[in-house]
């Protein structure tokens, strides 16, 4: 997830239980009448000295795209409970997903750049992206275990070794 601010450097994720609260609700709340039994909502979310950043998630079994509404706003520690300005902007998410469940799942005209909502005289800024997370993590942790086969520092580098053919020029 890119921050929609650009002095969004240092976060801190959203606590576990927290994203585990958020996918029950979106579970109860489309599960049933949407027969998403199988797919596993993803919530990820973090959050920054001026903005929230989350990443809501649907992952359809047998798909490698995973549908995702981000969502951003500005906040302020000072000023804000952070619970509640997360648990606030669960409507904006809940009203994304029921419009997406009732078109199908159609994406064509979800805007893959930053567009503001207003909900509760506060502005909400969301995006569609189609990044699987699960995908994403599997691919990190591969990328971990192989590290040092995939990238060398000059101090670090396996001999080199001579290897020699047959003596035919290429052509």
């Amino acid at each position: 997830m890119e921050p929609r601010l650009k002095n969004s450097n240092q976060w801190t994720p959203f606590p576990e239980e927290l994203c585990d609260q958020i996918k029950g609700v979106l579970q109860e709340r489309f599960n049933d009448e949407y027969g998403l039994e199988d797919s596993l909502f993803i919530v990820e979310g973090r959050i920054y000295q001026q903005e929230i950043l989350a990443r809501f998630g649907l992952n359809v079994p047998n798909q490698l795209k995973q549908y995702n509404f981000e969502l951003s706003f500005e906040f302020d520690p000072q000023k804000e409970n952070t619970l509640e300005s997360i648990q606030n902007s669960m409507d904006i998410i809940e009203y994304l997903f029921s419009e997406f469940l009732e078109e199908d799942m159609d994406d064509s005209d979800l805007p893959r750049k930053w567009r503001i909502l207003t909900h509760n005289k506060n502005n909400y800024f969301f995006q569609y992206s189609t990044v699987n997370s699960i995908l994403e993590k599997q691919a990190d942790q591969l990328l971990e275990q192989y590290e040092k086969k995939l990238v060398y520092d000059a101090e670090e580098a396996p001999e080199e070794v001579d290897v020699k053919g047959p003596e035919t020029p290429l052509h």
